[in-house]
């Protein structure tokens, strides 16, 4: 599993809330934070079986690096 760092869009930071906290609380499977730009590379890496995106902000601009990728 990866998480993106979390940074506000419109609204103010909630003091205390990152991806390490979000990690931290996660039980299963292995969790890694990476900043955006170092995704697909980890994807082709790993070559998961199953890719979810989900997110706010500019996670879109992950769209067309990994359509290309998984084309």
């Amino acid at each position: 599993m990866i998480l993106l760092p979390i940074y506000p869009a419109r609204e103010l930071p909630i003091e205390g809330v990152t991806s390490e906290m979000i990690a931290s609380k996660i039980e299963g499977p292995e969790v890694s934070i990476m900043p955006r730009d170092s995704v697909v590379a980890w994807i082709k890496e790993h070559r998961p079986e199953l890719l979810i995106t989900a997110g706010a902000g500019d996670i879109d601009l992950l769209r067309e690096p990994l359509k290309e990728y998984l084309s």
